[in-house]
């Protein structure tokens, strides 16, 4: 046992060191650059050196260690906090008064939608009309739909926590590689925002924040339509293994009217 747990925690030491002490000690840095130059003199890295060297007699080397260490976990905490933001704005539907901002963002691509629809000469299924302001919030809105179509008003969302129970190990492990890629993207754009906020002292953060969003965000395009992609994959091949397990073993022809009907209202509870 006490191998085991050296090495769980020497693993756990790692990631986070990797997931939180580096970028937040590289955010720290930037802070510090921001603090002492401001955009007069944004490259004079010189003085942000020379200032750290005469710091360092007055200043006992633990105590800016840990201060380092609390500096860098409080903005790794920032960006995870703003990457869960992030994550809300992409995938759920705007609410409240983001709601009138969907609006010509959804018709917008709901107009290149239908241009796209028929250039391809195709009568699209309206189900499948943009329905969301963001590219990743309709492929999670289609991820519902595509089942629903396809399983005879089958509902997803209660639907995959049981069938999550069931699926055996090795088909888990590309869905939670996908969902660990996704969320890991939310949490760059977090650190986007935050060096971009940091821009209003030091331009070169704003930069930098920039180009880290870009980059956050093609990523997380990216991990969601592989993780949407692999979540429709598992339910095609493993509703049957659900079904069985319920008592309703699917048919020949697949699942039925009634028995979606069945699995929604006991899934729901009667909702």
């Amino acid at each position: 046992m006490n191998p085991f747990l050296q090495t769980l925690g020497g693993k756990l030491a790692e990631r986070w060191v990797t997931t939180l002490v580096l970028p937040g000690a590289l955010f720290v840095a930037a802070v510090g650059c921001a603090v002492r130059l401001g955009h007069r003199h944004a490259w004079d890295v010189v003085r942000v050196g020379n200032d750290v060297v005469a710091a360092f007699p007055r200043l006992p080397v633990a105590v800016a260690a840990v201060g380092l260490l609390l500096g860098a976990a409080a903005a790794a905490f920032a960006a995870q906090a703003l990457g869960g933001l992030a994550r809300v704005v992409w995938v759920r539907p705007w609410r409240g008064p983001a709601a009138w901002l969907a609006r010509p963002v959804v018709a917008v691509r709901g107009w290149w939608f239908d241009r796209a629809a028929a250039r391809a000469g195709v009568d699209p299924v309206p189900a499948y009309r943009p329905r969301r302001a963001t590219w990743i919030g309709e492929r999670f809105r289609l991820l519902d739909a595509r089942v629903a179509a396809q399983y005879q008003g089958l509902r997803l969302g209660p639907l995959w926590p049981r069938l999550w129970l069931l699926v055996p190990e090795p088909a888990r492990l590309p869905v939670q590689a996908a969902e660990t890629r996704f969320h890991s993207a939310t949490t760059l754009a977090g650190w986007g925002v935050l060096y971009a906020a940091l821009g209003w002292r030091w331009y070169p953060a704003a930069v930098v924040g920039v180009g880290v969003a870009v980059v956050a965000w093609r990523r997380a395009r990216a991990a969601a339509a592989a993780l949407t992609e692999l979540i429709e994959a598992t339910v095609d091949t493993h509703l049957d293994v659900l079904a069985t397990a319920l008592g309703h073993p699917l048919p020949p022809t697949g699942v039925t009217r009634d028995l979606a009907a069945r699995f929604n209202d006991r899934f729901g509870k009667g909702e």
